[in-house]
């Protein structure tokens, strides 16, 4: 499966990333209906934003992959997020993604495991997304979280750029046991530069400058080597650079740029 995830057209609001998204070829979409920037729209709750996101879904038969975002933080309040996760039930969601922003380890996972609880009540699954800009720097803070909430429904999201960023590799992924990698949030980039960054530069790399999948420097191949091949792949690349296209021609660069690279690899799509 591969879906288009919010974030690389996440100016255009769910409805229209839906539509953008099955004409550009993509089979699903990642939405954000939990708003994390104050620019974001809010979806749960609002009767007509609801009945334009259901009547896309309905138009084009995509299926959603992952809602995001659920930042695990001090004094998050679970029970809050009861209408969102219901309505990811509703339009058949499989995850919701958890970056973590506490750096109280055990709180963080208490959290955590209180969030996988309140999301398997709405048939979704909780993924961990480590970010080297984060309070869950790398793979291996992640797997503990995950192992450690005890919780049947704690998976992992992997993203290709933080992988890299992390100091992480493709291989880093045999170590796991495979039902843990949920998701795969797909891009590229440029080699890691010769100097640490910043915090706040990796977060402008992430957010602004990521490169579609096959455009740079990344260890693709060597990735979709050891993925088994039904991980969803969602193609989360945001750049500044192109923020002047539409909606519809990033969606569609996007998917090309992605279709071109799986069947260099011999995964047709």
């Amino acid at each position: 499966m591969i879906s288009l995830a919010a974030l690389t057209v996440l100016d255009a609001g769910p409805a229209r990333q839906t539509l953008a998204a099955k004409a550009a070829g993509f089979d699903a979409v990642g939405l954000r209906l939990q708003p994390l920037l104050a620019t974001d729209p809010v979806i749960a709750g609002n009767d007509a934003a609801i009945e334009e996101l259901l009547e896309a879904l309905r138009n084009t038969g995509l299926k959603v992959t992952e809602i995001g975002v659920f930042p695990i933080k001090p004094g998050m309040d679970i029970e809050a997020l009861s209408p969102v996760l219901s309505l990811s039930h509703k339009i058949g969601a499989g995850y919701v993604t958890c970056p973590v922003e506490d750096v109280d380890r055990r709180r963080s996972i208490d959290t955590f495991a209180r969030l996988c609880d309140l999301a398997e009540t709405c048939g979704l699954e909780a993924l961990i997304e480590f970010n080297p800009y984060s309070a869950c720097r790398t793979l291996k803070e992640a797997l503990a979280i995950v192992e450690e909430s005890g919780r049947d429904n704690a998976k992992l999201l992997i993203d290709v750029l933080h992988l890299s960023r992390s100091g992480g590799k493709p291989s880093d992924l045999l170590t796991l046991d495979p039902k843990l990698i949920a998701l795969v949030h797909l891009c590229d980039a440029p080699p890691p530069p010769s100097k640490s960054l910043s915090e706040e530069e990796l977060r402008r790399e992430s957010r602004t400058a990521r490169l579609y999948p096959g455009e740079g420097q990344l260890w693709l191949d060597e990735l979709l080597d050891v993925l088994s091949a039904d991980v969803p792949l969602s193609v989360e690349a945001p750049s500044a650079a192109h923020a002047h296209l539409s909606v519809e021609d990033r969606a569609r660069h996007a998917f090309e740029a992605t279709r071109k690279l799986l069947r260099r690899h011999g995964r047709m799509i």
